[in-house]
Order: C-alpha cells, then structure tokens, then sequence
C-alpha cells in the first residue's frame, strides 16, 4: 500500500469509526421526531426518515472530505523553495495513530463489496423479469389504467407487462417504468379488486418511488456496518407503502377497497416470497397494519393532510439536514478565519519566503520572533492553550539531558514501551538494544515514540522520577500554560501555548544534542543485524534555501500539524512556532 493510499485508509476508517456514534444520534434524533409525529400524516415521518439516511452518509462524507483538505499535502514549491521532501512523498506525517484503521477499511471495503454484489443482483433479477415479460393488451383495461394515470398527472407513460415470475404486482424502472402484473391474476382477482392493486402500483411511479428506493439501497450497501442505517430503511419502506395506499386509496375512491384487495393478494400468495427489494411489491410493508389504517377511517376518502400539518412535516424534515448544513456553513463562512502569512499582526517585516511558508501551513496560533531584536514579526493566538502532539519530546529530550545520563549505555525497548505508545509511530522491535544517545537521536529525528517512552521509562529513578523532573522543568522555564500527560505526545492532554513553545525553543536551543539531532536529515541504525532507516519528520532540513538550526514536527487529530522551527535568514535568527496547522491547498 503506497503512502497515499495508507492516508486515505487511515482517514477512512476513522470516519467509519467516529459514524458508529454519530450514526446512532442521527438514530436517536430519528426516533424522536418520529414519535412526536406518530399521529401526523406519514409523509412528515417519511420525510424525516429520508433525511435521517442522507445525513447518515452525509456525515462520513462530509468528515473524509475535510480530513482530507485539511491533511493536503503541503507541497509544491514556494518561491525557489521546494516543500516536498526528497523521494515527493509529502512533508508532513501521515496519521498512524491507529494502525488497525487501514485494516478497518479493508474490512469496510470487502463488505461493501458483498453488498455491491448483491445490489448488483437485484437489479439483475429485475432487468431479466423485464426482458421475459409480455405486453399486457386489453383495450378495456388500457383505458381503465390511463383514466387512472390521467387523474395522477403521470409525466410519462407506463408500460404494463405480464410474467409468471413474481407472486404479485411490482414497480420496475423510474425513466421509462413498467407494472409488472402475474398472470394468475388476471383470472384471479376480480377487476375492481386488481384495479386498487394497480393503483398502489401508480402512486409508486407518481413518487418516483424505484429511483428513491435504488438510492436507499445504494446507501444500505455503503453503510451497512450500522444497525441505525437498517432500522431507518425499514422504517422508509414502511412509510412509503402507507404514503402509496393513501395516493391509491383517494384516486379509486375506497381506501376499503384497495384493503380489500391487498387481503386477497395476500391469501392468493399467501406461501411465495415478495420479490427482490429493488421493485415495488404491492403487498410489501407491514400488510396487517396496512389493512387496518386503510379500513379504520370512516368510509369514503383518506382525509388529505392539513396544510399545517405539512408544514410541520417539512419543518420537521428539515432539522437533521439543516443541523449539519449549519455546522457546515459556520465551518466555511462564520468562523474565525485562520490567521496566515498573508494577514499577520507583527512588529517587524517577514521574509517574503517564510511568509508566503507560513500561509500554506495554515496555522491557526503562529508565533514569529526575530531573535535578534526580540520583535515578534507574526502573532496569531499565541496565548491559546491547545494540543502539542510531538513536539513534547523537546521537553522529554532537556529533561533526560538534564540528568547527566550516560549517552552509551544500552537500553532495551521493552513490552511495555509498546503497550504505553499503542497507535503511535515506531520502526523498533520489542527486545532490541540500543544505546541512549540513538534512542535520543531517533525520537527528536523521527519522532519515533518507542524510543521517547524506553528514554522516560529508564530515567534515573524511573518513570515516576522523570515525571516530577518534567514537572520541576515546567517551572522553572516558567511555563504556567503547559500541561504534559505523557513524554511522546500521543495523548491529547500534551497542551500548550505559541508564546510558551517559543520558550521551550529557546531552552532547546541551549543543548547541543537537540539542535544536532534534530537537524539530522536521516539515519541508519542496525536493528537485529539489519540496517534500518529513519528519515527527519521535517524534509525541510537539508534542503536548499533553509538555513534550520532546530526543528520538531508534531502531528496528531487533536493537534492537527505543529511545527517549531529556529532558522537563519537574511541574516536573522527567527524561532517560528506553528500550532493546529491545515495546509491550505494549492
């Protein structure tokens, strides 16, 4: 799997795994509303239910897409400057913080897959029946059926065919729709008793009900992981077939009599299976409760919905929709804009190449100082506290630093390393042996977190000594915003601020170990007698054009791209802090 591909795996099965909840409140949403609409026409509720499914898979859609714009490759060159690392890939790391995610898609894939196949087939089964069908010719019920099109107002004509391959009246096609008809009965249903049948069948094709039905089905198939998405197709199935018997109910006259008839549909095919799910059955549904809503009014016409009642249906029909129309729009047009190059607040001037930098990146808290005269050229948000990823391990590199270790002495990545950096990055193996300097070398290069986690593991005094040293460290560099869970950034409570990064850059820069490290381009350390490579998570380094004294890169779902960065250009030194990063597409 190439590292494209990889992304998109991980971007999609993190989708699907967030829908096990969103999917289950559209659910619950769903079922609310349907029960403050239990009395109302059973347009409202289908309207509901429709729009409950559309925003099912609206909702993974919507999340890939912007994962996505806002993981894009930031690319591409800027200026002279090239921005991509040496071999193209792009230069920001691909999410790995669940590694099983890829094979969530894989699983996701071969499941709908199954389901393609079996949509595939449907509609197989209704092109066949088609094909092998005969045209039914009766001058009588010709006129009969056009009286009934006529008072529809169908748009288009309607093809009524004969076959013995179905146990009762059907709906196929939406462009050029037929009727299919058995032949039994013909002579086994009296005609006004067929004609209540047909007209179900006509309010279906009025409704567009095929196409509708092909598009729920489609999403069936996308999402058929989740129980809500079944619960809510049924329940469209259900409400269609209540809205048709109404349709055909006031047009023949006699909702009695189309009850009628579906009761004698169903004791004449009383032992054959309905037809594949992609037609429209006439006895489809709950027939029970078909029959007793069709014969439980007075006699006469079904009474036609009140015109509060169906603006209550669309109102209704609105809210799940709209909720997510509004988050999208206040995600596009209302909320704050993300500070960039293009619109700083400084005190000085910016290289035109580092600003231009910087506006690709996106960030949403930037900090830039000009370490010379102490100015701070761009500052964006700089006192908001968010997430910092793996930028922590510049604070886990001091802290160790600080102790005086011996930088030779050998240290093996243990289980329980693994275990506490589960869904992190990390090439080294459970049991290999390393000395520490390497292990120094690997987590500030490549931000491997196996290695920053056996370095706080094997402090002296142990893990809980390193955690009170990082403690202690915190407060004498005077950082009162800066809270750290864990030494690799993995999880979110790894929080901070631009203005209390750019300290930690300066201390940083103090160690010669961190800048060495950190400015490393690659690397290559023998695991188990094989060589393995590391390459720096910044491809920025070594590049011609940057000058770069220190670097780390940070990146998780919660922090989105981080990067600090001390350069040297034009003659100055600037520290460049750059937090909760969307690279803005080419």
């Amino acid at each position: 799997m190439t590292g494209q591909m990889l992304e998109v795996a991980h971007l999609l099965g993190g989708a699907l795994l967030d829908f096990l909840w969103k999917g289950t409140l559209i659910g619950v949403g769903a079922a609310f509303l349907l029960r403050v609409l239990r009395h109302a026409d059973p347009r409202s509720r289908y309207a509901v239910l429709c729009g409950a499914l559309v925003l099912c898979a609206l909702v993974p859609a919507v999340q890939v897409c912007q994962s996505w714009m806002s993981m894009a490759p930031a690319g591409g060159r800027i200026g002279n400057l090239d921005v991509r690392s040496a071999n193209g890939s792009p230069w920001w790391p691909a999410p790995m913080d669940q590694d099983w995610l890829p094979w969530l898609a894989e699983a996701w894939l071969a499941g709908v897959a199954i389901m393609a196949a079996r949509l595939a087939g449907g509609l197989f089964w209704v092109r066949h029946t088609v094909k092998s069908s005969w045209n039914w010719s009766d001058p009588h019920w010709d006129a009969r059926l056009s009286r009934l099109m006529v008072r529809l107002e169908l748009p288009r004509s309607v093809g009524f065919r004969i076959t013995h391959d179905i146990p009762g009246p059907v709906t196929a096609g939406w462009w050029r729709p037929v009727v299919l008809v058995p032949a039994g009965l013909l002579s086994g249903m009296p005609p006004d008793l067929l004609e209540a049948v047909l007209a179900h069948e006509l309010a279906h094709i009025r409704r567009f009900d095929y196409l509708v039905n092909l598009l729920q089905s489609v999403i069936e198939a996308l999402l058929f992981f989740h129980p809500v998405v079944w619960w809510l197709s049924r329940r469209i199935r259900v409400e269609r077939e209540r809205i048709a018997d109404d349709i055909a109910g006031r047009l023949i006259g006699s909702p009695r009599r189309l009850a009628t008839a579906l009761d004698r549909l169903s004791r004449l095919q009383a032992s054959a299976p309905d037809p594949d799910w992609i037609a429209q059955p006439a006895r489809g549904g709950d027939l029970a409760d078909r029959i007793r809503r069709l014969v439980s009014p007075a006699p006469g016409t079904a009474p036609a919905p009140s015109g509060r009642s169906v603006a209550f249906s669309f109102a209704a029909a609105a809210i799940l929709p709209g909720a997510l129309g509004a988050w999208l729009f206040w995600s596009a047009v209302l909320a704050p804009p993300i500070p960039t190059a293009g619109h700083p607040v400084g005190d000085g001037p910016m290289p035109a190449s580092i600003a231009a930098f910087i506006d690709r990146i996106g960030p949403a808290n930037v900090l830039v100082v000009d370490e010379t005269s102490g100015d701070r050229l761009i500052h964006r948000g700089e006192d908001a506290v968010v997430p910092i990823a793996s930028l922590t391990k510049l604070m886990m590199a001091m802290v160790v630093l600080d102790a005086r270790p011996d930088l030779e002495g050998p240290i093996r990545i243990e289980r329980q390393d693994a275990d506490a950096t589960r869904g992190g990055t990390s090439q080294l193996p459970v049991g290999v042996q390393m000395p520490r300097q390497d292990l120094l070398r690997l987590a500030l290069m490549s931000s491997d977190n196996r290695a920053a986690h056996a370095l706080a593991r094997s402090y002296p005094g142990g893990a809980r000594a390193f955690e009170r040293s990082m403690r202690e460290k915190i407060s004498a560099l005077g950082l009162r915003d800066t809270t750290l869970a864990d030494p690799t950034g993995i999880s979110p409570n790894n929080r901070s601020t631009a203005s209390e990064m750019g300290r930690i850059v300066a201390a940083a820069a103090g160690y010669p170990e961190i800048t060495r490290d950190t400015t490393q381009v690659a690397d290559t350390v023998i695991v188990d007698g094989a060589p393995l490579s590391y390459r720096n998570t910044n491809p920025l380094v070594g590049q011609q054009g940057w000058d770069i004294l220190l670097s780390k890169t940070g990146f998780s779902d919660a922090a989105g791209r981080c990067l600090i960065m001390r350069v040297r250009t034009e003659g100055r030194e600037l520290t460049m802090v750059l937090l909760n990063g969307h690279p803005n597409p080419a």
